[in-house]
């Protein structure tokens, strides 16, 4: 029989698009199924390595019990010797366990016009899918006047150099 209910998220993240001051961070969402205490309703820190087996790591012994009472005693919170499973989600953000260079994303899946992965999201403009004639139009004009303004500013250091050599007038 599966699971159905739904999972207790441990680090929801908030905002919206209404809030100005809301940001879009990648995240890689951690599902799982840990370990719980139901009588103390408490996720349990479990002893997960030991160097040789018999030290109660679950990684070596793989005992739930002795790892989870080895572990809430580390941490100093209390442990009823009840042992449950609760699903939970975790939002990490990408600059946690980050995939090699080699299977990272490039600018254009999620930043592109027809298909990309943030094509669904709405009530924003986002570079490269979204067009807006006006922003389009302006852009041109500011790379014109830019480089307009770098030749006007060259050809100005060019012909003042030979008005000027070595700081007296010719």
């Amino acid at each position: 029989m599966e699971d159905t209910s739904k999972p207790l998220v441990l680090n929801p993240l908030y905002g919206s698009y209404s809030d100005d001051n809301a940001k879009i961070i990648p995240v890689k969402v951690h599902r799982a199924n840990q370990p719980f205490d139901p009588v103390n309703r408490t996720l349990i820190q479990p002893k997960l390595y030991a160097d040789r087996k018999g030290e109660g790591g679950f990684w070596k012994d793989f005992d739930w019990q002795e790892a989870s009472r080895l572990g809430m005693k580390k941490v100093g919170l209390p442990f009823s010797g009840k042992i449950s499973f609760i699903r939970t989600d975790m939002n990490w953000p990408l600059n946690h366990m980050v995939a090699p260079k080699e299977e990272t994303l490039k600018c254009s899946e999620c930043h592109e016009r027809d298909g990309g992965r943030l094509a669904g999201l709405g009530g924003f403009y986002l570079p490269g899918r979204d067009r807006s004639k006006a922003l389009d139009i302006l852009g041109k004009l500011l790379l014109i006047v830019t480089l307009l303004g770098v030749l006007l500013h060259g050809a100005g250091r060019i012909i003042s150099r030979r008005a000027y050599k070595g700081g007296e007038k010719k």
